[in-house]
């Protein structure tokens, strides 16, 4: 059984981030990450991983993965003194749940089509 599904069905009552990590396949670091972005929203990987006590290498992979999903926006924005910074910014938190629901809808529908399509075959003996 997958790691996430075991640890959800071992809860009496699953918390949103066991929600995350099961149906969007999201793990602890990047909940982490998401979660501070919208603490700190329009924030750089630097500031971001100082806010969070992580190594700036691993909340780069973890925002990497975050705009993959399609969690996180990254904008790019040029410095008064030159050169230029990319900020990350979370979807908002009811674009989050829309998209929950819509993985949950496709997962049931799934499922259900196999408990449909389920038949016992029971081969006769002579």
């Amino acid at each position: 059984m997958d790691e996430a599904l075991k640890e959800l069905f071992e809860e009496m009552e699953p918390t949103f981030q066991h929600i995350l990590k099961c149906v969007l396949r999201l793990t602890p670091s990047e909940i982490e990450v998401y979660l501070a972005l919208h603490m700190h929203p329009n924030i750089g990987v630097d500031e971001l991983a100082e806010h969070i006590g992580k190594d700036r290498s691993g909340v780069y992979r973890s925002l990497q993965t975050l705009m993959e999903k399609g969690l996180v926006k990254r904008e790019y924005r040029i410095l008064k003194h030159g050169g230029y910074k990319y900020l990350y910014v979370p979807v908002p938190l009811e674009e989050l749940k829309a998209k929950l629901k819509k993985e949950l809808e496709e997962w049931f529908e799934k499922l259900n089509e196999v408990v449909e399509s389920f038949e016992l075959k029971i081969e006769e003996k002579t």
